[in-house]
């Protein structure tokens, strides 16, 4: 595992497992997250079940492809299946294995995944959409790690390291009888809940720089791309419902529209706020760096900026504490600032040379993030 400030880099083997890529890339400067992400050559040594949980796109394939390339295994298979495509009929084949003429259009046996995955991985994505009748048989094969086959008799012994994960709340399926509590025991054996990109602080804007690059030579865009102003807000201050995966799809849409070198606001796509269409969703988090700011430009007066963003003062002071910054610093700060002049903005030194010809822009913040910038393609906030 090789970290700096603002990435965690899982290498596995030269050789690719089958199934899942090698060497994953997670790009964070959230220190939650990257507490989280330490925690992955531990849990990727040991052969117990893992549980990932969070909101769709938070990236729990990629923490999945994490834990296959630090483990021990990974030079077998790693194989995946998503259990919400299959139907109650198809379950217990893709898992398990059929033999022929088991069934009706069974004209030749199937070793399902977890023959396929012997002495390697299994990754089940979506694991709270697995029909409720093949849950006991996916249970005896994690406690005794043995299955039956479809048509046959005889158990069949089977080595699998297993790993699943689900955005949906599983207490609440085990409580509404849809998930059955003793699988969830022996699937929760080591659990890594991701957290939702909207908490994550100054990753919006690392992650939007990276999606920038790789749409930018995707799409072969000759000119330098860069964020106006008010797209940078724009991207600071969205929720982002659909997380990682939203936030990539906003990034590469825009490079295409963009007319020109610079990325507007207009080009991200996000609704008014006013019509934002999420009425009851929780209002979004500014970033660290940005809730500072908020706070300097009413004087650190948390109820006066609660009636500005239309939210309680509950609200402000969760995110201070998500954030981990303190309050009587950022009051002192707030009354050093002269009323008159207004609020110091921020703004965003020259990029700083670093090594093999790579640049950095400071994106600011309490934690320094800083945004790479990779030769060919600058980028950078103005």
């Amino acid at each position: 595992m090789i970290r700096d400030d603002h990435r965690v880099v899982a290498r596995g083997a030269p050789e690719a497992a089958a199934g899942i890529p090698q060497s994953p890339e997670i790009i964070t400067a959230d220190p939650y997250f990257q507490r989280l992400l330490a925690r992955l050559p531990l849990y990727a040594a040991s052969d117990l079940p893992v549980l990932l949980t969070g909101e769709p796109g938070t990236g729990k394939e990629l923490v999945a492809e994490a834990l296959c390339a630090l483990s021990r295994r990974r030079h077998r298979p790693c194989q995946r299946l998503n259990c919400a495509a299959l139907t109650e009929s198809l379950a217990g084949s893709e898992l398990f294995g059929h033999l022929k003429g088991s069934f009706t259009d069974a004209r030749s046996s199937r070793p399902g995944k977890f023959r396929l995955a012997h002495r390697g991985t299994l990754f089940l994505d979506e694991i709270a959409d697995l029909p409720l009748s093949i849950q006991p048989r996916l249970l005896r094969a994690v406690e005794q790690g043995e299955i039956e086959p479809l048509g046959g008799d005889t158990p069949v012994k089977v080595d699998v390291r297993l790993v699943a994960a689900t955005n949906q709340d599983l207490g609440r399926l085990i409580v509404q009888g849809r998930f059955r509590q003793d699988l969830y025991d022996r699937l929760a054996v080591l659990t890594l809940n991701l957290p939702p990109l909207r908490e994550r602080g100054d990753d919006v804007l690392l992650l939007a720089c990276r999606f920038a690059q790789d749409a930018a030579r995707r799409l072969r865009r000759d000119l330098p791309v860069a964020f106006s102003p008010g797209a940078h807000r724009a991207l600071s201050d969205y929720h982002w419902p659909g997380n990682v995966r939203e936030l990539k799809n906003a990034v590469t849409r825009a490079v295409l529209l963009a007319t020109g070198s610079l990325i507007h606001s207009r080009d991200l796509g996000f609704p008014r706020p006013e019509k934002s269409g999420f009425p009851d969703a929780a209002p979004p988090r500014p970033g660290p760096g940005r809730l500072q700011e908020l706070l300097a430009e009413e004087q650190g007066n948390i109820s006066a900026l609660a009636r500005r963003l239309q939210v309680c003062t509950k609200t402000i002071y969760r995110w201070l504490r998500a954030h981990r910054l303190d309050l009587t610093g950022l009051r002192g700060l707030a009354t050093a600032v002269n009323p008159a002049s207004g609020s110091p903005k921020k703004s965003l030194p020259s990029p700083v040379e670093g090594q093999a010809g790579l640049s950095y822009w400071d994106l600011g913040g309490e934690f320094g993030a800083r945004a790479l910038v990779r030769p060919g393609i600058p980028l950078k906030f103005f």
